[in-house]
């Protein structure tokens, strides 16, 4: 296989350019440069012919070890602690081989075997995506620095980038992990197949910091992705927690460093029919530790995939363009962009099937509900998502009854829904021995239904005890709402979340704001316009502080 040539020339001014200007003592790292590019050349031939998902990157440490910014920083280092260079580079080495990734096509294919065995264990084969999603993203990243934020709900969650991209033939994913996973086995497949694991505290390691961010500066130049869980947010018990911005302020950082522009920041959104970890949420709410993860935890996690848990789906959320990284100071400019990226997560975060059977009979307890009720609810449910532009799951966007009926013995065969057949009907309902797992699927769409809900619980206020200006009433209502649930949701400016309520008064009854203005039965006919009511299933298992309202899911 031949590449593509160049002059003695030429290939000098690319050295100078990528190095700096060569002294006496750099002649063989010349040459050490016109053997990389040669083998460089000869792989991008070589991936014409076996596919891009074994574009690799190679001499990373080397790359990094010959460039200036890394010099100039190491030499900083050496002037602040009174060491030469040359002392510190033993030190630099040592962490490089720790830090970097060393991909090859055979791990890579390793791990693919791997994750499909873990994905089809209990999963339909085959992920749902949007292909023109996919291919919108395929093009960014030949273009752009990009990095995906996959939002994090079970171990599973970080396969599905890895997976999808293998499957596609993209370039692979750099992904972060803790040390914690680099553990016997597991650790060198991951190492090999693109995983970076990294400390968890290096503050006192300047060596290390340097040559983390010159790491990931060097990944986000030679357009090689990166990806890792976006941590934070609906956490796995269910409480919203601000995103953390750990390794995504180191790779800002390096950006910044390094002068990369146009940074897309993705968000990668799986939702699974069913998830494996739930049920040791559950458990962690009542106290259990949370276990340390080794070879024997990882071989006993394969173990307890082989039960059927349906389907995943993939969504990618609209990118957050960082056009220049801020400062490494700038913490209001980091904070944004994380919250940025995570209202985007959840704006492209589907309703699924399971997600609203547990809303709705979390809603409907201690009660169940038939059949028939769930159908019509589940249809009222998607019909007002449909109309505010929100993702449904194919099941809920053709409201297919048999699939819903397949979900639901998916549910019921798992344990966490049951099904009463003694009567005429059968009926569906959640156990209060399952009401913490069943809480942790309403919890990921509970997000779509804020407005509905904070508009419910001021209109009951309102009817229950307005004796003046009703409007005002509901306005006063509805903003100590938003003060009182401040911490469980992420909200606009107070003035967009006034407009974003007109919007959904104005879609629900255009003439809402005479009906507050007249009160009585107008008031009351604006009320039940807003059935099924889904108030007391989003807000009150959050808050005690509400009164229980005597409605439910089914009106």
């Amino acid at each position: 296989m031949l590449g593509e040539p160049a002059t003695i020339a030429d290939l000098k001014r690319r050295f100078v350019e990528d190095v700096g200007t060569p002294g006496d003592d750099e002649t063989s790292g010349f040459a050490g440069f016109v053997a990389r590019q040669a083998v460089l050349t000869l792989e991008m031939q070589e991936r014409g012919v076996v596919g891009t998902r074994y574009k690799v990157p190679r001499f990373v440490a080397d790359s990094i070890a010959a460039s200036p910014k890394f010099r100039e920083a190491i030499a900083a280092i050496a002037a602040e602690s009174g060491k030469s260079r040359r002392d510190l580079m033993p030190e630099a080495r040592k962490y490089m081989k720790e830090v970097i990734s060393t991909p090859s096509a055979l791990f890579l294919d390793l791990r693919a075997r791997l994750e499909r065995f873990m994905m089809t264990q209990g999963y339909d084969k085959g992920f749902v995506y949007d292909p023109d999603e996919l291919e919108q993203l395929r093009e960014l990243i030949r273009s752009k620095p990009t990095v995906l934020l996959f939002t994090h709900k079970t171990y599973l969650d970080g396969i599905t980038p890895n997976a999808l991209f293998y499957d596609n033939d993209m370039t692979m994913l750099h992904s972060f992990g803790g040390i914690n996973l680099d553990f016997f086995g597991i650790g060198t497949l991951f190492r090999r197949s693109g995983m970076i694991f990294i400390r968890r505290s290096f503050q006192d390691l300047p060596v290390y910091k340097v040559v983390l961010r010159q790491y990931i500066a060097y990944l986000l130049e030679k357009r090689f992705p990166m990806s890792w869980a976006l941590e934070g947010t609906r956490s796995r018990l269910g409480k919203l927690m601000p995103p953390k911005y750990g390794i995504l302020k180191y790779v800002l950082d390096a950006a910044h460093d390094g002068g990369i522009e146009d940074v897309h920041i993705v968000p990668f959104v799986t939702s699974f029919d069913l998830i494996r970890d739930v049920e040791e949420y559950a458990e962690e709410q009542t106290g259990r530790a949370k276990a340390p993860e080794s070879f024997s935890w990882f071989i006993g996690y394969l173990k307890s995939l082989r039960e059927p848990m349906g389907k995943v789906r993939i969504d990618l959320g609209k990118p957050v363009v960082v056009a220049r990284a801020p400062d490494p100071e700038d913490k209001l400019a980091l904070s944004k962009i994380a919250f940025d990226a995570s209202v985007n997560a959840n704006r492209v975060t589907p309703i699924t099937e399971t997600a609203a059977l547990c809303m709705i009979l979390l809603g409907t307890a201690p009660r169940g509900a038939t059949a028939e009720e769930l159908v019509q609810t589940m249809t009222l449910i998607a019909d007002w998502a449909r109309a505010r532009g929100i993702r449904l799951s194919s099941e809920l966007e053709t409201l297919d009854r048999s699939a819903l009926r397949a979900t639901a013995d998916t549910l019921v065969n798992s344990g966490l829904i049951h099904r009463d057949e003694s009567g005429s009907a059968s009926v569906y309902a959640i156990e209060p021995a399952k009401h913490a797992m069943a809480s942790y699927y309403r919890n990921t769409i509970v997000h779509h239904f804020l407005d509905k809900a904070i508009i419910e619980f001021a209109l009951f206020k309102v009817d229950d005890e307005c004796d003046g200006n009703c409007e005002d009433a509901f306005w006063a209502e509805a903003m100590r709402l938003r003060d009182l649930f401040k911490f469980e949701f992420f909200y606009p400016p107070r003035e967009q979340f006034q407009r974003d309520l007109r919007a959904e008064l104005d879609r629900t009854d255009g003439q809402w704001s005479a009906r507050l203005a007249a009160g009585g039965q107008e008031l009351r006919r604006l009320v039940r316009s807003f059935q099924p009511f889904v108030g007391h299933a989003v807000l009150l298992p959050l808050s005690r502080l509400i009164p229980l309202s005597s409605t439910n899911l089914c009106g």
